[in-house]
Order: structure tokens, then C-alpha cells, then sequence
């Protein structure tokens, strides 16, 4: 594409409005069911003829359900409401990272149907994508899965090439680097793919699954191996013009400090993370973390960890919220639930210091209420049904 072609805004042409459209009354209804074509309408801002027809459409798919809830006297008119029927179609969410490989098999109206895990090697990108499939099959059969499959999303670690369908991993993974990963698993999975940031996946996640449709707008990380993170901005996930926005754990946080995985050296990540926390007890892996008994009996090396990853990251979020203007931060992770909201409480006192006062709202941390297992896996869930919005 030349430089005048890019700097153009392109167009939407008609099927690809009927699309949005489409996610949009579904999206409405999901969020709120049992709401009417009226209220759609006003929640969408789309014509009364527009939402009669695209209702309609979705009734006669098989998508939705109309039923006559009461009757309004004043004017002898019907109110009915609208429900998302359950079993009508489903999607599969993967996420991989370094060590595992995780799916779920989600309804339309977003129950989680199944979820399954399996170990996996990172090292080698062709038979991650030989675990995948296993796990994309067992659940594409799995005799709970009610009718058609609407697609497959897929999280992965960053960096991404989002148009490319390419991972684009560090010298760390030199097998992953460049490599056509939705071409190769594309050739054993028979549904149109979805590639998506991990980071991205698990804040999509918190906002389907957890406490971030309240919110809006937020800042979401995800304290896992590394440090993952994601901006939803009126609803929608901002992600970059490479798909690989709001990568908080790879801001610069100490000069002249360690060697990251993605090739820098200072990254967040480096301490805020397991594998920092992995460095800070003494070990090599995170794998090496029994993370259980760290939450029921934390030494004062945990308490030290805990104190200096809250500190920071507190910093951290502080500028990334005076950049962007959010102001509400949800925080999740695989740290034991006692841990992560010590880290939080660290976090919010540090991040007092560090805030604009003259701004018209603080900051506001929260404990992510997404089962932090599956979210990424729930996030790419949603990405066959939602893309058009997210």
C-alpha cells in the first residue's frame, strides 16, 4: 500500500455493516437478556427498521428467542423481550504460553461448556500446534457442544503480526520467529482462525467473563509467566497498528536492569511476573513455583517480592493511566488470590504518589473476577461472535 493510500480511513461497505450490526444487537441482548427491540434501539442507536430486521434475521437462524413477557394496557401493545438461544451455535478459545495449552468450548449466550489443558512445548512451534489441535478436536467433538461451530479464536504471546497471522517471537524461541503460525494450524482446523495478542485476550476476557462490561473502559494486566496487558477504550479493545497495544510489562521499568525475554533488558516483567518472582526465591522457572503453598505459608522473601512488584507496578500504571485517560485498573493473574490482592494493595498505595491530582478522577484498582485459568481462552472465545466490535 503506497503512503497516500494509508493515510486514508477506509470505508465499510455493506456486508461488512450488516456485520456490525449484527454483533451489535447480539451483543445487547447477551449483556442484558431479556431486553426489547425499543431498548436495543436506544443502546445501539440504530433505526427501529433496522433492529426489526436484523432480529428477525437472527430469529429465523435460530439465534434468538422473542416471547411475550406482559402486556403494556396503555396502549394494547405487546412487550417482548429478547433472549440469545444457548445452544443455537458455540466457538472454541485457545491460549498457549510457555508451558501450556489452554481450550474451552463457550454456548453463544456464554456458558463455558468445557475447558480442557495439556503441557506443551514451547521451544518447538510445530508441535504446539500438533497440542492445540488435539485439544481444538476434543471439544470440537465433545457431546455437549450444541449446534454449529462458528469459529476458532486463538491467543497467543506476543509479538504478533496480526495481518500476517504470524508469531513473531524473541531470539529466546528462534523456531517461533516469523513463523505462519495461522497458515500451519489453519491446516488442521476447518474454521475461519482468529489470531490475538495474549494480553489482549485476557483483558477481552475480563470484559465478557468478569467485571469489565461495568467498567467500560480499563486498563487489564494479567500477572502470568510474564505480564500481560490491555486497554479497552469505550468498550473497545485498543490494540495498535500491529495488534500488539498495551504491552505493560515490557515498558522500561529499570535502567541498566535484567535481560527480558522479548530482547530488551529493564522490562516490567523481569520482576512483576512469575519468573520474577521465580528469580527473587532463588529459582530458575517458573514452573519450579508451588504456588500453593507460597499462598498458605508466604515467606519474607514472598513479602519482599510482593512489596517491590506492587511498588512498581503501581509506578508503572500510573503513567500508562496519564497517557491514555483510564483511570479504572483491573488486575488478574495465576498468584494465589491472597497474593494478587496484596499485590494490588501495594500497587494502589504506590500509585497515590505518582498520580495527577488535579484530574477529574483518581485511580481506581480492582481485583479481577475472571477465572484466571481459562480468561485468555475465554477472550478468544468471543472473537468469532465479536470481531467486528473488538
Amino acid at each position: 500500500m503506497s503512503n497516500k493510500q494509508s493515510r486514508h480511513q477506509h470505508g465499510y461497505n455493506g456486508p461488512r455493516v450488516r456485520d456490525l450490526n449484527r454483533a451489535l444487537v447480539l451483543e445487547a441482548i447477551r449483556q442484558e437478556p431479556g431486553i426489547g427491540r425499543a431498548d436495543i434501539a436506544a443502546a445501539t442507536r440504530l433505526t427501529a427498521a433496522t433492529i426489526t430486521n436484523i432480529v428477525t434475521a437472527l430469529i429465523a437462524d435460530g439465534a434468538v428467542e422473542e416471547s411475550i413477557d406482559r402486556e403494556v394496557r396503555t396502549t394494547g401493545q405487546p412487550v417482548r423481550s429478547l433472549r440469545i438461544i444457548a445452544d443455537y451455535a458455540s466457538t472454541i478459545g485457545l491460549h498457549f504460553d510457555h508451558e501450556f495449552a489452554t481450550g474451552v468450548l463457550v454456548d453463544v449466550a456464554g456458558n463455558v461448556i468445557h475447558h480442557a489443558r495439556q503441557q506443551l512445548s514451547i521451544e518447538d512451534p510445530v508441535r504446539a500446534v500438533g497440542v492445540l489441535t488435539n485439544i481444538y478436536q476434543s471439544l470440537a467433538n465433545h457431546p455437549q457442544r450444541g449446534g454449529k461451530l462458528l469459529g476458532v479464536g486463538v491467543s497467543v504471546m506476543g509479538p504478533i503480526d496480526s495481518q500476517g497471522g504470524l508469531v513473531c517471537q524473541s531470539t529466546e524461541y528462534p523456531a517461533w520467529r516469523d513463523f505462519p503460525f495461522s497458515e500451519v494450524l489453519s491446516q488442521h482446523i476447518d474454521h475461519e482462525i482468529h489470531i490475538e495478542n495474549n494480553g489482549t485476550a485476557a483483558g477481552l476476557g475480563e470484559y465478557w467473563f468478569g467485571d469489565g462490561q461495568r467498567l467500560g473502559s480499563y486498563i487489564h494486566v494479567f500477572v502470568g509467566n510474564g505480564l500481560g496487558g490491555a486497554l479497552l477504550m469505550n468498550r473497545r479493545a485498543v490494540r495498535g497498528l500491529t495488534g500488539n497495544g498495551c504491552e505493560i510489562g515490557h515498558v522500561n521499568a529499570y535502567k541498566d536492569g535484567k535481560p527480558c525475554f522479548c530482547g530488551a533488558r529493564g522490562c516490567l516483567e523481569t520482576v512483576v511476573s512469575l519468573r520474577g518472582l521465580a528469580h527473587a526465591l532463588g529459582r530458575d522457572h517458573a514452573g519450579e513455583l508451588d504456588l500453593s503453598a507460597l499462598g498458605a505459608n508466604p515467606s519474607d522473601a514472598v513479602t519482599v517480592w510482593i512489596d517491590q512488584a506492587g511498588a512498581d507496578l503501581g509506578r508503572v500504571l500510573t503513567s500508562v493511566s496519564n497517557v491514555v485517560d483510564v483511570s479504572d485498573i483491573i488486575i488478574n493473574g495465576l498468584l494465589p488470590p491472597a497474593m494478587l490482592e496484596q499485590l494490588i494493595e501495594k500497587a494502589c498505595i504506590s500509585a497515590a504518589d505518582y498520580e495527577m491530582n488535579g484530574r477529574p478522577k483518581r485511580l481506581s484498582f480492582h481485583q479481577g473476577r475472571a477465572n484466571s485459568e481459562i480468561s485468555a481462552a475465554l477472550g478468544a472465545a468471543t472473537m468469532p461472535l465479536y470481531s467486528n466490535l473488538f
